[in-house]
């Protein structure tokens, strides 16, 4: 069972990481913090399903989690995640009475969260809080709208060059090496993104490999030339 507990002394400190609550004050942040609970969860451990009441809002630390989608027939049509620092899940606010996805944590996370209805109402008292929030929906339906318009081509060795470059842009962070992902990632994942099949991924994934384009180890890849993806694919 995943750990919770009650609020810890650097409660504030950690939900100043996070852009809804940067710029609060002191006072009315602390007047929250007895609604935050901490949580950790280990890897593969899932946060909601899909159906699911969406009783709580969560607040990534420490982490990656997997968002995955079905349809009616149980398909998987999207899969997606989400890292340190942010907030999730942003779609629904106010609307949904129920979790669009599962939420499956990729890596072992640390993280808070907060009743649904505590934080919504709260929001409606604080009109610049709800203006970040549509701010972040409009980055979000940016970001979703220019990936479906690039891994549409039915060329499917081109949607997977545009998802690795996506995940790389997204969950990326700088090394010596290049810039390596630490959320790990399988050829079925890449597969379920780009929308091709695990053995297309596998080929195209192999090939990059050969041409010192990308590295792989424990499931992590980093990014040798990274500017092959960005002159390329922007």
């Amino acid at each position: 069972m995943p750990a919770v507990g009650v609020i810890c002394m650097d409660t504030l400190a950690d939900l100043r990481q996070f852009d809804l609550f940067k710029k609060l004050s002191d006072k009315t942040l602390n007047q929250y913090l007895p609604h935050f609970y901490f949580r950790s969860y280990k890897k593969n451990q899932c946060l909601f399903m899909q159906g699911d009441p969406r009783d709580k809002i969560f607040f990534l630390l420490n982490g990656y989690v997997m968002y995955e989608r079905s349809n009616e027939e149980g398909d998987m049509v999207s899969i997606d995640f989400i890292k340190k620092n942010q907030m999730f899940p942003y779609v629904g606010l106010f609307q949904d009475g129920v979790y669009q996805d599962t939420a499956t944590a990729a890596t072992d996370v640390d993280l808070y969260f907060i009743q649904t209805h505590v934080l919504e109402e709260w929001m409606k008292t604080h009109p610049r809080q709800l203006l970040n929030v549509i701010h972040k929906l409009s980055d979000i339906l940016d970001l979703y709208q220019n990936r479906v318009q690039k891994i549409m081509t039915p060329n499917a060795h081109d949607r997977v060059l545009h998802s690795l470059q996506f995940l790389m842009e997204d969950l990326g962070e700088k090394s010596k090496e290049g810039i390596v992902i630490p959320c790990p990632l399988t050829a079925a994942n890449i597969a379920k993104i780009s929308g091709t099949t695990r053995e297309t991924v596998s080929l195209l994934m192999n090939q990059l490999k050969r041409d010192q384009v990308i590295s792989i180890d424990a499931k992590k890849i980093t990014f040798l030339q990274p500017q092959y993806f960005q002159e390329t694919y922007h």
